[in-house]
């Protein structure tokens, strides 16, 4: 593990260190998980996170993916 430094405002430490203790974990540990899920996963185009969020409903929605992406051409 490399160590680094990172310089906060006080009201945004002040937030950082309260949902910290509210998980139980430190500061440090809080702001590692942050950044891991800012950052793509390991592998995987940086796209991938998004994959699966949007769900049409429609179970044939494959088949109309422009419909869905662009909307109608009227």
């Amino acid at each position: 593990m490399l160590r680094t430094q990172v310089s906060l405002d006080e009201p945004d430490y002040k937030s950082a260190k309260k949902e910290a203790a509210a998980l139980g974990i430190s500061v440090a540990e809080y702001v590692r998980r942050a950044i891991q899920s800012a950052l793509p996963p390991s592998g995987r185009p940086s796209w991938m996170r998004y994959a699966g969020l949007v769900e049409s409903g429609n179970p044939q929605s494959s088949q109309s993916i422009d419909e869905i992406v662009y909307g109608n051409k009227d």
